[in-house]
């Protein structure tokens, strides 16, 4: 069974300071000086990928991500752990953040190339925020789609048993392959660390360049969509707050409850 693994190598964007988010002209963070980790559901999704086993069942796994070339190392993580083919796509001068048909177009080509019976990606990440890539690339191939994937369990030979969170718990389906599979993100699914003997042996897999240019299909999309972004602002977390005065824990409790407590209650 062939397995196609679609990920994003996207920077921390929690290690921001708030003098950090400061945007060009081009409404462009500067964030070369950020760690890079895989986005969450990607890691679940490569995880999950290597949990796939089966006695009976040949899996090949292949792995995907649109990025500079200083994403290579991660790939080269996911040689020592034994992936049989990786590909990184260059998506050069063009802004691909809010471009999910472009993103989706790439995706479904390498499928149809690799021959993919499984696609796992994950739901989205923090640079889009999205949500619809894995839609588009079941809509582009004509399969179906499951969303917010917790856990998945080969059978057989492309039947997948396949549990979805849905409100109030999990929902488990049987599925026949072909599919795309949209991860949520998954407890306890954090990207397994490959063995120094893995690395030495299997670490030298060669990592295949491609060119966004080599996807007519997504060159056109960023054409004929002209996506332009406008404004890039971070929100505003901050929660409106009433100082409590008092010179002991005793004074500021009943000041509360007197003050600010019995005003809310009466409005009520």
């Amino acid at each position: 069974m062939n397995i196609l693994i679609a990920s994003a190598i996207v920077p921390e964007l929690e290690a921001l300071s708030q003098a950090d988010w400061v945007s060009d002209s081009n409404h462009q963070v500067n964030t070369s000086f950020v760690p890079l980790d895989w986005s969450s559901c990607d890691e679940s999704a490569l995880e999950l990928s290597l949990r796939l086993q089966a006695a009976e069942t040949p899996i090949r796994r292949c792995a995907v991500t649109i990025g500079p070339k200083n994403r290579e190392r991660f790939l080269k993580t996911l040689a020592a752990l034994k992936f049989d083919r990786l590909i990184r796509v260059d998506e050069e001068e063009y802004d691909l953040r809010f471009c999910p048909d472009a993103v989706a177009q790439v995706i479904a080509a390498l499928a149809q190339e690799e021959a993919a019976d499984v696609i796992l990606m994950g739901r989205q990440n923090p640079l889009g925020e999205n949500a619809q890539t894995p839609l588009l690339v079941a809509e582009l191939l004509q399969i179906p789609c499951l969303t917010q994937v917790m856990q998945v369990e080969l059978l057989e030979d492309r039947i997948l048993k396949v549990s979805c969170r849905v409100d109030g718990g999990l929902q488990t389906y049987r599925v026949q392959a072909p599919c795309v599979l949209s991860i949520g993100d998954v407890p306890s699914t954090y990207l397994r660390v490959p063995t120094l003997k893995d690395k030495m042996k299997f670490g030298k897999l060669p990592i295949e360049q491609k060119s966004i240019q080599d996807f007519p299909e997504a060159v056109c999309s960023l054409h004929e969509n002209n996506v332009e972004l406008f404004s890039l602002r971070p929100i505003v977390q901050e929660r409106e707050g009433i100082p409590v005065s008092g010179e002991t824990m005793q004074e500021k409790v009943h000041n509360l409850i007197d003050g600010p407590l019995k005003d809310w209650v009466m409005r009520k």
